[in-house]
């Protein structure tokens, strides 16, 4: 690890006229960019803030966040991203947790995202340097806290296989608390090319009819409503690469997308390894590609297990310290399932959502995978529920394409291709889930399904 010369400074200095950001029809060069940083860095040591020290943040996607994040990287102040959307009382539970005396937005931060000062010095990064505290989902209950090095960050970015030049657009469909927002910013920034900040007034669609993007990164949740839309076609767009993760891909999806001469790249990642593990063009279901360069990858009693230089520095725990858990050999294990296929990676699910059901184990994704073949399932869920003859039943949640068929004629077409103790004895319809919420937690159908007196059928 070493010090760097900032991507931004480098090519305000180089192509100062190049856009770099973007946002409704307005934008700023990365010359502009990089003398907007400047100021903020000045603010941000006027505030009192340090390098080391973290500052909490609670805002949606923005300009300002995007140069706030990167003037903190500048200054090695640690930014602490956060959904917007949790209750005050959830916000001030985080906010002591990492410990931040200071907080954006708030009425005593207060920085003018309008200022220029334009320099012709070195920038210099420290990628050694603590960048930022992610928050996990949390599925077990309370949310893990991930640091990362600036190091992780660059190393996932130079490593990732989708390509993307000067030229390009990449669009900031992804949240920056989450780390595929903040991988977006890298690979953008250190190519030299243009990050688009959506606007809130807009649909995707909308956006991607309207702007020249050419990049886009998706949860298949987007992707599957972005194409419910009757007016949406690729042709439409710019778009050249669409990258896809977080969830299995239905196959119906990716034959959409092949209509439309687009092939989707899918991805396995984790916070712990500063997003992509793995990538590649989306083909068989649960194959994700060989391991990118700067990332080593081994199958251990099934379990996936990671190292290398995008492994996260560690948790940050109560008392201000890094717990990195690793085994004797370095490797860190995902809890992910997963084998190898020839030198490529297949992902079979979570190895703690494994249950027993009349003695037998189920791994719910692969009934899942199985499931999401069918042309007219567009997600598919399996949780274990108590059962007094079968100690658990399986209960399958489903949201249906445009044609829908019965839950008879599902439960039938999957007994080709599955035993008998691996089909669902319980089917719901897919439920209303909150505003914004794309990742799935298990937890929430599993007492969902609990509660259902009547299943439908």
């Amino acid at each position: 690890m070493a010090e760097l010369t900032c991507p931004i400074r480098l090519y305000a200095q180089q192509q100062p006229a190049r856009p770099a950001l973007s946002y409704a029809g307005l934008t700023l060069s990365y010359q502009q960019l990089d003398a907007r940083l400047n100021t903020l860095q000045q603010q941000l040591l006027q505030h009192g803030i340090r390098s080391g020290q973290p500052l909490f943040i609670c805002s949606s996607n923005t300009v300002e966040l995007v140069m706030l994040l990167w003037a903190c990287w500048r200054e090695q102040v640690v930014c602490c991203p956060i959904n917007p959307s949790f209750p005050v009382l959830k916000q001030q539970e985080l906010q002591q947790r990492v410990h931040a005396s200071y907080r954006w937005p708030s009425p005593e931060l207060q920085f003018d995202f309008s200022q220029e000062q334009f320099s012709d010095q070195a920038c210099q990064l420290d990628d050694a340097a603590l960048s930022n505290l992610i928050f996990t989902s949390g599925s077990s209950g309370t949310p893990k806290i991930v640091a990362h090095r600036l190091a992780n960050h660059l190393a996932n970015a130079r490593g990732s296989l989708v390509p993307i030049e000067q030229n390009d657009a990449w669009l900031l469909s992804l949240p920056l608390f989450h780390v595929g927002g903040l991988a977006i910013l890298f690979r953008c920034f250190l190519a030299g090319a243009c990050v688009v900040i959506p606007q809130a007034d807009l649909s995707l669609t909308e956006q991607l009819l309207m702007a020249p993007i050419t990049h886009l990164s998706l949860v298949p949740t987007q992707l599957y409503r972005l194409l419910q839309q009757p007016e949406f076609h690729f042709s439409k767009t710019h778009v050249k690469h669409l990258l896809l993760g977080g969830a299995p891909l239905p196959e119906s999806l990716i034959e959409q997308c092949k209509a439309q001469q687009l092939i989707p790249w899918v991805s396995y990642g984790l916070s712990e390894m500063a997003s992509q593990v793995c990538t590649a063009q989306a083909g068989q279901p649960g194959l994700v590609g060989k391991p990118l360069n700067g990332r080593q990858v081994t199958i251990s009693n099934k379990e996936i297990c990671v190292k290398g230089e995008t492994l996260f520095a560690g948790y940050y725990q109560a008392d201000g310290s890094l717990q990195l858990p690793l085994d004797d050999e370095g490797w860190f294990h995902t809890g992910d399932a997963g084998y190898w296929q020839n030198d490529e990676l297949v992902i079979t699910g979570r190895i703690d959502n494994q249950f027993s059901s009349g003695g037998e184990n189920i791994q719910p994704e692969q009934i899942e995978q199985q499931l999401l073949q069918h042309p007219a399932v567009a997600q598919a869920i399996v949780v274990p529920v108590p059962d007094d003859e079968w100690g658990m039943r399986c209960a399958c949640f489903i949201d249906w394409q445009q044609s829908a068929i019965s839950f008879n004629e599902l439960a039938n077409w999957l007994r080709q291709f599955l035993p008998a103790y691996m089909l669902p004895k319980q089917w719901l319809n897919w439920p209303e889930l909150p505003a914004g919420q794309l990742k799935i937690q298990r937890t929430e159908f599993q007492r969902l399904a609990a509660e259902t007196k009547n299943p439908a059928t």
